[in-house]
């Protein structure tokens, strides 16, 4: 078994299986066994005057048999793009999920409210994660009674944090590990998840592959 990353900006770290998140179109990397890309608008990299189009090439790209993912995609209310943009282009993306039958990878920054909301609209047949979760146990609750799935990075490493407390009330079949932009090895996430959940590493491996070829292959 594997160690499963669903979420990676390093294309040099692939220990296991590994899906790279492509922020630009042009730099999107072949895949090949055990690496796989997502890719998607994301919020922080906005340009209001040019999403239109910009929609319409990401489509094209996702549409590809080569994107095994939709993400990041999502609704951060910390930043200075309007709100009302974001959520236009979430919508988009919402709804991709079911056209090409492909999971949602969500960065989801003091809108977990508007998240759970559009996702109950749009009534998404496929998975949707929430990425480097790291917030209270009352939004982990709600996000998983309304059917998300969460995923663990580094801050884990963190004693007393919020995604250690989450993480303990998660259900091990809606739960996902990954790296992000840490400098962290997933092996790292792993042992203390384990241990975070009192279970063994391999345990928590066989589970993550189990959750892996659920959501992202379907077999």
């Amino acid at each position: 078994m594997n160690y499963i990353n669903i979420h990676s900006h390093s294309l040099e770290n692939r220990d296991g299986i590994v899906i790279y998140n492509a922020l630009n179109l042009n730099n999107i990397p072949k895949t090949e066994e055990n690496f796989y890309v997502s890719t998607a608008l994301h919020p922080w990299y906005l340009k209001p005057e040019l999403w239109n189009n910009n929609i319409k090439e990401y489509e094209e790209v996702i549409a590809e048999d080569n994107i095994i993912a939709i993400g990041e995609c999502g609704i951060d209310l910390s930043i200075n793009i309007k709100a009302d943009v974001q959520k236009t282009i979430f919508t988009n993306h919402l709804q991709w999920a079911d056209k090409y039958n492909k999971p949602l990878i969500i960065h989801c920054v003091k809108a977990h409210n508007e998240v759970i909301s559009m996702k109950k609209k749009s009534n998404v047949k496929q998975a949707c994660i929430i990425h480097g979760f790291n917030n209270n146990i009352n939004i982990a609750r709600q996000l998983l009674t309304a059917g998300f799935y969460l995923s663990f990075g580094d801050a884990l490493l963190q004693n007393n944090s919020n995604a250690a407390a989450a993480l303990k009330i998660t259900p091990l079949e809606r739960l996902f590990l990954e790296t992000d932009e840490s400098e962290h090895s997933i092996s790292a996430i792993y042992e203390k998840a384990a241990i975070l959940l009192n279970i063994s590493k391999d345990e928590l491996i066989n589970q993550m592959n189990i959750n892996f070829k659920k959501i992202f292959i379907k077999e």
